[in-house]
């Protein structure tokens, strides 16, 4: 027996209340005095912990519960009072903790896992960094009281939940000392994720998860409240009421599933990258392994994810994808790894058509990853994968791609998106070429790059229908015809992707046609649901309105607006580049398909109603050079007859389009016009010699071929039913709109060549379609002078109009600087000009004079010059000089029919 007693052992053995009860409490004046004494000097708390060890030991061995539960209280209260020099005693707290573990006894345990919780709360990094016999002590603890209580759970008996409890508690605690240490993290989320999932999966369904996903993002769905999991007991603070529960052996299913909801919240909601990768891999996994319900699974990632902060969230995204390569990648016809691909792929799926936003994602780079996964799954993995399993893995690739592109995080991500599937595309269909003398049969499948590009333009379709069904609340940018321009050559692949005739495509013919099909589709998805709602264009406009002026919004154009985005002004517009394929496509083809071309004029038509005069202008140069020469009719390719058809017809829609959409500039010129009627004659005539491809479109009204044509015969002269020049050009000088905004003039570049236009339609005189281009301007001449060409005061020349508006496009910014501008009726200010011209319709043109035109462009100092073509055109008023000033003279000089309707 001891006759002295060290003052802290003294101390500390005053706490404990005498007996041998279980269920002791500390004394609280003596508890009080020795947390005091400890706190005093750092000596005194290391005599404290040291004694208080060995009494553990021994009131362990002796089977002491009462003390030992005293023993947990007083280290709880060190913990709290002396936490700054918690690095003094952790490892003798890890010890005790241990030993009274190992007891196994379940109050003890669960006083442990409460004086566990305090402990963890408490410690800082540098014990982490600093101390490794710490390290491995507190290890050993959180891994053994984990354990103790899963494997205790799964025991027979009455206590079930109660060791539940005490392991989904120590995980919670141990949550926020993972980010001290990477090695712990990994090891204990291990350890911990499988057996929160299991729980949580054995008293939860899929359809409670997503109440808790919504209510955690805030959104309701199927006008349906979001309801809680716990139905027995919604108290007002669950967690108090939980822990309450615990102490007094009274929990309940519900109290489990809430605590590991809560344990599972406490490893995702950290700003550690990497465990939250680790945390994300660990669910798959369990998901994998475990054989969870593929739509279970992906809502439990998903609930996961809504309690990442919302900047991090990416992260989970982006370790799946990581992870999903390097399977993809690795995959060998040994060991395909398709569930686990599927898994993978199942889980990225449900995250991005989910409604969990994610901050910070680049959208763009997860698209690149998924197509290259697909490309990879159909040109590599189809070797040896099953074709309905590639089939399946696919249509997940596209669901993500398609998910992606409509869940809007910013302006240009649409844009973005398509234009990443593009040139895929291209990509792709360019790698279906090969060298003439190269065997591709064993190196090149045809069929799986075929399926690939189809599956690809099927992905642009979904996105676009999906983005018309789905709304955003963020504002975005529209994807626009330029982005289509690396798509193209899709119209003409044989053609376009073979340049230099050194290489072939591995396409049958047939696989050609779909492919050019289903691009025709898509665009014409683009084109009506896309780009359709773009334009804003709820009234017919009038082409006067400001050029410059824009839409409130900012982000929509009216794309009715004649020059809008430069496709008038500038001549290589991405309108153009189209109508060049196009061109191109019934140059190669022989016996063009009849599906491809209706579907291509189909998209013309849709082209043409959105765009309007903007698509005329573009196109009309294309007209001439698609019309049968009709000097030789009897042995016309099926080619020629194919691209003549479809140029009436999309001549006729232009006509009608564009009385249509701009009624109060034309007022029914364009349907009036003898260009018109000529049209429709055209068209007859062409049928009656068999010249017309039937079924392409719906033939013009009986009542408009009565009114403009009279009985046609086969053996009618074909010049009576051909377009010349002069059609053409009277057509344009016949309203002022038409002038402003339609350049007879324009040239093309066919097969990289400049040409004139009509240059490839020309026939011999007076058989066919067009004679040289000096015949057509000396016809036009003809008109205006009579002989006397020093004299002619008319309009001018097409080229002297098409220069002089041309320069106004091109320069209205100068032009408003000058003062330039437009009444609100459409016409010049009265310091510009200041008569008008009355038609022999009654309409009333307000325009410029030449003078005024040709001073604003002559002049140097105000930076413009002529065209080229001003001074090459013969007979150009721009360069004459006006020798008479009295009226009479000026129109005794009016020399063509037009000219001498015209009041002054």
């Amino acid at each position: 027996m001891h006759i002295f007693t060290a003052k802290h052992q003294k101390l500390i053995l005053q706490v404990y209340p005498p007996g041998k009860a279980v269920d002791k409490r500390a004394n609280p004046s003596e508890l009080s005095y020795l947390l005091y004494y400890a706190s005093t000097r750092r000596v005194k708390l290391e005599k404290v912990v040291t004694f208080l060890e060995a009494k553990t030991a021994s009131d362990v061995s002796h089977n002491r519960s009462g003390n030992l539960q005293v023993t947990l209280e007083i280290i709880s209260s060190l913990i709290e009072k002396c936490a700054d020099n918690l690095n003094v005693f952790a490892s003798y707290v890890c010890s005790i903790l241990t030993s009274i573990l190992n007891t196994k006894d379940l109050s003890l345990c669960k006083s442990v896992v409460n004086t566990y919780g305090v402990f963890c709360e408490n410690l800082d990094g540098g014990l982490f960094s600093g101390d490794k016999a710490f390290v491995d002590l507190f290890t050993s603890l959180s891994e053994d009281l984990i354990l103790t209580g899963s494997k205790n759970s799964q025991a027979p008996g009455p206590n079930q939940l109660e060791w539940k409890m005490i392991a989904l508690m120590a995980i919670r605690h141990i949550s926020p000392c993972l980010s001290h240490s990477t090695k712990i993290a990994t090891k204990f989320i291990n350890i911990s994720i499988p057996f929160l999932s299991k729980t949580i999966h054995s008293t939860n369904s899929q359809s409670n998860l997503l109440s808790r996903v919504r209510s955690n993002i805030n959104v309701e769905g199927d006008d349906r409240r979001l309801q809680r999991v716990l139905s027995s007991k919604v108290p007002q603070n669950i967690h108090k009421q939980i822990q309450e529960d615990f102490d007094n052996d009274n929990l309940s299913e519900d109290d489990i599933t809430e605590e590991a909801l809560r344990s599972l919240k406490a490893l995702f909601n950290t700003t550690l990258t990497s465990q939250i990768s680790s945390a994300t891999r660990a669910v798959v996994k369990y998901n994998y392994e475990s054989k969870t319900d593929s739509k279970w699974g992906a809502t439990f990632l998903e609930m996961c994810t809504t309690w990442i902060p919302v900047q991090l969230r990416f992260v989970s995204l982006s370790t799946l994808m990581a992870r999903l390569t390097t399977i993809s990648s690795e995959a060998t016809n040994s060991s395909p790894s398709f569930g686990l691909q599927t898994q993978y792929a199942s889980h990225i799926l449900a995250l991005v058509s989910s409604d969990v936003n994610m901050i910070g994602l680049s959208v763009s780079d997860i698209i690149q990853q998924i197509l290259s996964l697909q490309s990879n799954l159909i040109l590599d993995q189809s070797s040896f994968l099953k074709p309905e399993q590639v089939k399946r893995l696919s249509s997940i690739y596209s669901g993500c791609i398609c998910n992606l592109a409509s869940h809007i995080y910013y302006y240009d991500q649409v844009p973005d998106a398509i234009q990443e599937i593009l040139v895929k595309i291209d990509t792709v269909v360019d790698f279906s070429f090969v060298d003439r003398d190269q065997d591709v049969s064993q190196n090149i499948n045809a069929n799986n790059i075929h399926n690939l590009v189809m599956t690809l333009l099927g992905d642009v379709s979904v996105i676009f229908s999906t983005l018309t069904k789905k709304s955003s609340s963020i504002a975005r940018n529209h994807v626009n015809l330029e982005h289509w321009e690396i798509s193209l050559p899709l119209l003409s692949p044989e053609s376009s992707y073979d340049n230099d005739t050194l290489r072939k495509t591995v396409f049958t013919p047939s696989q050609i046609i779909d492919i050019q099909i289903k691009y025709l589709k898509v665009l014409h998805d683009f084109l009506t649901n896309e780009l359709s709602s773009a334009g804003n264009t709820p009234q017919p406009r009038s082409s006067f309105e400001s050029v410059n002026s824009e839409n409130l919004n900012g982000t929509v154009k009216d794309l009715l607006k004649p020059n809008i985005n430069q496709y008038i002004s500038n001549p290589n517009n991405v309108i153009s580049h189209f109508l060049l394929y196009v061109h191109k496509f019934f140059n190669f083809h022989e016996s063009p398909n009849t599906e491809v071309v209706l579907s291509l004029i189909s998209v013309m038509k849709d082209m043409l109603n959105i765009l309007g005069v903007n698509f005329v202008t573009n196109f009309l140069p294309f007209l001439y050079n698609w019309l049968i020469p009709l000097n030789d009719i009897s042995d016309v390719p099926s080619n020629a007859k194919f691209r003549d058809s479809i140029a009436h017809i999309v001549t006729y829609y232009c006509l009608k389009t564009l009385d249509d959409k701009y009624p109060d500039d034309l007022e029914g010129y364009a349907c009036g016009s003898k260009f018109f009627s000529k049209l429709l004659r055209a068209v007859e005539y062409r049928k009656v010699n068999k010249l017309w491809i039937q079924g392409l479109d719906s033939s013009p009204t009986d009542l408009e071929i009565i009114k403009n044509t009279a009985s046609i015969n086969a053996n009618d002269t074909n010049s009576k039913f051909s377009f010349t020049r002069k059609d053409y050009d009277d057509f344009v000088c016949g309203n002022n709109f038409t002038i402003v905004h339609i350049n007879p003039a324009k040239s093309l570049d066919l097969n990289g060549i400049s040409t004139v236009v009509h240059a490839d339609a020309r026939g011999s005189s007076g058989s066919g379609i067009l004679g040289p281009e000096s015949e057509v301007h000396s016809s036009i001449e003809s008109l205006r002078h009579n002989g006397n060409s020093g004299l002619g005061y008319g309009l001018g020349t097409v080229g002297d109009i098409s220069s002089i508006h041309s320069e106004i496009l091109q320069n209205t910014q100068h032009l408003n600087g000058r003062n330039f501008s437009l009444t609100a009726n459409g016409t010049f200010n009265s310091d510009i000009t200041s008569s008008s011209i009355l038609t022999s319709d009654g309409r009333y043109v307000n325009s410029p004079r030449v003078a005024d035109l040709k001073d604003l462009m002559t002049d140097p100092r105000r930076g413009y010059r002529k065209t080229s073509h001003i001074g090459q055109t013969p007979g150009s008023v721009l360069g004459k000089q006006m020798v008479s000033t009295d009226l009479e003279s000026i129109l005794t000089s009016l020399n063509t029919e037009d000219d001498s309707r015209i009041i002054v």
